[in-house]
């Protein structure tokens, strides 16, 4: 059911600003067509419900957006209208339990975007400080997994002394997000209370290039710049690009001290927030670059945040990474050589999913081809895979190994009851499984995780069972695509697939770790005043993973053969995995 509305019920004509608020009802969606015929930003929220939004152009949907997490969702554009066109919002509930209640929304239209409230006091700051401690204490069984107390309690002391001398808000992010990363885990999260990089700058001041970490060495790029595609990045504005390296590194989390992900992430996917966070916006960029061995020098003015964001969406390194299309597939590589490629595991929910049966019975057919192409060899291509469901992970791995396994040796919570209610965001998940508030969190909790041992809550036997190979399982030579971006599920199967196989693991040491991770249930919390959200996932679990001498404490997956790739590979957009693949299976 749609419902539409076209006329705000709040018009302030003299500042040419409007203000609509409204009920979302239950499998609404609501359908909203903008007043202004001018550039403007329009900002979608609701404190009950995580939202999302679309933006059609005489019917044809041309923008998608959920960048909030949680409920208490805030969603802008800045909507640019053409002549003589047609344009509608449409906003919808994203999260599952808010599709059966109703919800309040308010929609604003104005000229200029409103200030981010980031007038504190230190005494503010300090109390939200203690309460993200707090909160991490006792809610947070993987806060000394990697980290001492001693260790803990040093680096809130550091915060202590930053904190004091922040001057607004972004200053005490800065400081939140290095706890955050600090403690090890690819889960933890910590935003700004609205998609900020809309905060930081309305003039245009954005870097008019994108960057690559391609080994330690920042490549240009974007193909459209007076900068050749490729270029080594030296300095921007005297800053160097191994300072850019780690100092966008502490605003990426990674499992352990596993760092290659950590590095890589800032340009990827902070270069609209996290860089002018970190090093500020400007009119200007002086930029030095290495090109054809000689060392050369240029002034490029910023951009708009606009003309950024399609810089960085356009980047040529995008076009290869395979990202879009479909999820999972089947190709063949060589005579002998398939490839299985799973880019991730969140297109199912469980095994009572439709998607996980159709899954299912592709790999069955997978593994009638391996058969009838009498293939020995199978390379599983999990690059870029940050997780999912866990079923879906077991499933591939079933087809692999000729023992019987279980998803973990086991896994525990500090609690199964829910610390500090009244700060608790409720996240999708909970909200897929109807819990909609911190009580209705206790009861769930209590069903996962009713036994307790010394302070500890363990996951029940039922919903970890000894998993059966299938079948067919495949008996040749295996190969282990793996890079900085596989986590979670991702990294669970990798470590899986290293430990009890004869894979030979081709690629980077991945964000998900090797032993151990916190996962399985995400939880959200709210700091009291400032209203940033500090996220992780609240379990802590011990893989089903066998002791290796190149795997220590703290690591991710770490390959028998790591790969680098050369600058004409990268300009090439040569596949340098399936190069060493072939390479290995001719020897």
């Amino acid at each position: 059911m749609t419902k539409q509305l076209i006329v705000p019920l709040l018009l302030l004509i003299n500042t040419s600003y409007a203000q609509t608020r409204l009920e979302l009802k239950s499998g609404d969606t609501v359908t909203y067509v903008p007043e202004s015929r001018n550039p403007a930003w329009i900002s979608v929220t609701s404190d009950e419900a995580n939202l999302a939004v679309s933006l059609s152009e005489d019917g044809k949907k041309i923008k998608e957006q959920n960048h909030s997490k949680g409920i208490k969702s805030t969603e802008r554009f800045y909507f640019v209208p053409g002549k003589n066109r047609n344009y509608e919002f449409k906003v919808w509930a994203a999260s599952y339990v808010e599709k059966a209640r109703t919800v309040q929304v308010i929609i604003k239209e104005s000229e200029r975007l409103s200030p981010l409230e980031s007038r504190f006091s230190t005494e503010e700051f300090l109390e939200d400080l203690h309460m993200f401690r707090s909160i991490r204490e006792k809610v947070n069984s993987g806060l000394y997994v990697y980290r001492s107390k001693p260790q803990i309690d040093s680096i809130y002391k550091w915060a202590e002394r930053e904190v004091a001398a922040s001057r607004n808000i972004f200053d005490f992010y800065k400081v939140i997000a290095k706890l955050t990363v600090f403690e090890g885990s690819c889960h933890n999260f910590t935003e700004l209370p609205n998609y900020t990089s809309y905060y930081l700058t309305q003039k245009p001041e954005y870097l008019p290039i994108t960057l690559k970490n391609v080994d330690g060495r920042l490549l240009q790029d974007s193909q459209e710049t007076l900068i050749p595609l490729g270029a080594e990045i030296v300095s921007i504005n005297g800053i160097s690009s191994q300072q850019m390296i780690s100092r966008l590194s502490q605003y990426y989390s990674a499992d352990g001290f596993s760092v290659v992900f950590r590095e890589a992430a800032g340009f990827e996917k902070g270069l609209l927030d996290k860089f002018y966070i970190e090093f500020g916006t400007h009119k200007n960029y002086d930029i030095a670059y290495q090109w054809k061995g000689r060392l050369h020098g240029i002034r490029l003015s910023g951009i708009s945040f606009d003309q950024a964001k399609k810089l960085q969406e356009s980047r040529y390194s995008v076009s290869y990474s395979g990202k879009d299309g479909e999820k999972y597939g089947l190709d063949k590589v060589t005579d002998g050589m398939y490839r299985l490629v799973v880019k991730t595991f969140d297109f199912a929910t469980d095994q009572n999913d439709p998607a996980y049966k159709k899954f299912s019975s592709f790999l069955d057919a997978m593994m009638e081809t391996l058969e009838n192409e009498k293939a020995g060899h199978l390379i599983i291509d999990l690059r870029g895979n940050g997780g999912g469901a866990g079923a879906l992970y077991e499933k591939v791995f079933s087809y692999l190994t000729q023992h019987p396994f279980r998803d973990s040796r086991y896994a525990y919570t500090l609690f199964n009851e829910a610390p500090l209610k009244e700060r608790l965001v409720m996240s999708p998940l909970f909200l897929a499984n109807g819990v909609k508030d911190g009580y209705g969190l206790d009861a769930y909790l209590k069903q996962l995780y009713p036994r307790e041992v010394q302070g500890k809550y363990y996951w029940t036997d039922e919903k970890n069972p000894l998993i059966l190979p299938n079948k067919k399982t495949f008996k040749g030579q295996l190969y282990l695509f793996i890079d900085e971006h596989v986590a979670s599920a991702g990294s669970h199967l990798a470590s899986l697939i290293k430990s009890y196989t004869n894979a030979i693991v081709i690629g980077r040491e991945t964000n998900g770790g090797y032993y151990e991770h916190n996962g399985h249930l995400p939880v959200v919390y709210e700091l009291p005043n400032t209203r940033i959200q500090a996220g992780f996932s609240i379990v802590h679990v011990i893989q089903d993973a066998q002791v290796l001498d190149d795997q220590k404490k703290g690591s991710g997956v770490v390959p028998h053969i790591k790969i680098q790739t050369t600058d004409q590979e990268f300009l090439n957009h040569t596949d340098v995995y399936l190069k060493k693949a072939v390479e290995i299976k001719k020897q």
